[in-house]
């Protein structure tokens, strides 16, 4: 039992550091807008993972509101992926499979989402 309660704290400690840090950019972004004199109006545009890590160093408003979105999206992955980890040091091979179902609707519907016109 012991364990198990390890478990939930590594888990819920993965879910409170991804939304702290995807927080961090979130506000960050917010506040770099004001600074920017930004218009107020985010649009919904073409924008690649590359772009995103350039414009954080350049500190561009829409790169961090955007990154911090990307870090919360990817939150609940990284928490199916330690999950995993944990059933398969445990043999759970159950869990394993219930896991690996999970992240693959997770990375289908990621992909589906994912359109350029």
């Amino acid at each position: 039992m012991n364990e198990k309660r390890d478990i939930n704290i590594v888990i819920a400690n993965i879910i409170k550091t991804g939304v702290f840090v995807s927080s961090f950019f979130i506000i960050t972004g917010i506040i770099l807008s004001f600074i920017q004199g930004a218009d107020g109006v985010l649009t919904v545009e073409k924008y690649t993972f590359n772009e995103m890590l350039r414009g954080l160093v350049s500190f561009n408003y829409y790169s961090y509101l955007m990154f911090g979105i990307f870090l919360l999206i990817l939150t609940p992955v990284l928490r199916i992926l330690g999950l995993l980890y944990v059933y398969i040091e445990e043999k759970d091979y159950k869990f394993v499979r219930i896991c690996i179902l999970v992240l693959v609707i997770l990375i289908v519907s990621l992909l589906l989402g994912v359109t350029h016109s």
